[in-house]
């Protein structure tokens, strides 16, 4: 049976990030293609993340803010953005929500 994740089942620890794999190559997704939920709840950015392609993002519920570079963005229900191949980039939830629920996705190269 394919690995599946529900989510409404969905929990990260206070001040932490947690990230679960909707879509990988176990359901067919090719060249590094796949998708995901992230949840932030910490008010500080974190370790930095950067890939060798390209991650594509769009905010499901809460708001934060998105280090991309040098640039600040804020993050809200509907914000979809895109973080260039080998960018660094970093997240964080607002002090007034419990999470920044966030989809995620790669793209082949």
């Amino acid at each position: 049976m394919i690995p599946f994740v529900n989510m409404e089942n969905l929990i990260a620890e206070e001040g932490k990030r947690a990230s679960y794999t909707l879509l990988d190559e176990r359901h067919g997704c090719v060249n590094g293609s796949k998708c995901g939920i992230s949840l932030y709840t910490a008010e500080e950015y974190g370790k930095a993340g950067c890939h060798d392609d390209q991650e594509g993002f769009l905010v499901l519920e809460g708001h934060g803010r998105a280090l991309i570079g040098d640039d600040e963005l804020e993050l809200k229900p509907g914000v979809a953005f895109m973080v260039p191949a080998h960018v660094r980039y970093s997240m964080k939830k607002d002090k007034d929500c419990s999470v920044c629920k966030v989809f995620w996705f790669h793209a082949a190269i």
